[in-house]
């Protein structure tokens, strides 16, 4: 899944984005270093299933200290703590900020801002036409 969306981002950059190299794949270096950060705990998970990386002494691939009987976020590891909290949350982080960039959220914003102020502005005209129309045909 997670190649796909890097694939998706890679074909989006060359058809629609354009800009210095940095502007035109940014988000899909973003998110292909996104990808490797969320899939770092699961490739743990099965390196330690399949006896590659052992949950031996230091820096063993266990999630959780031993002699710990809960496994809660008390007990987690060193190695547990870099890869479950920091490795997975910065992925989702910088996935969710290299999504934004490639969709231009920034620009949709300013957009919406200031068709926002047109109508504001346009309302309050029309308010101000309309009282003074009442104010006309009081007299």
């Amino acid at each position: 899944m997670m190649i796909g969306i890097v694939a998706y981002m890679w074909y989006n950059a060359r058809k629609y984005r354009w800009g210095s190299p940095c502007m035109k794949y940014g988000p899909t270096f973003m998110t292909a270093t996104a990808a490797v950060l969320v899939m770092a705990d699961l490739t743990r998970h099965v390196l330690q299933d399949q006896d590659v990386w052992p949950a031996g002494p230091w820096p063993g691939s266990s999630q959780y200290r031993p002699g710990c009987e809960t496994e809660d976020m008390e007990c987690l590891s060193v190695v547990g703590w870099l890869f479950t909290v920091v490795f997975t949350y910065s992925g989702f982080a910088i996935l969710f900020v290299a999504t934004m960039w490639n969709a231009k959220i920034c620009d949709k914003i300013k957009d919406f801002r200031k068709k926002w102020n047109e109508l504001r502005t346009s309302g309050a005209q029309s308010t101000e036409a309309g009282a003074q129309s009442t104010e006309a045909q009081s007299s």
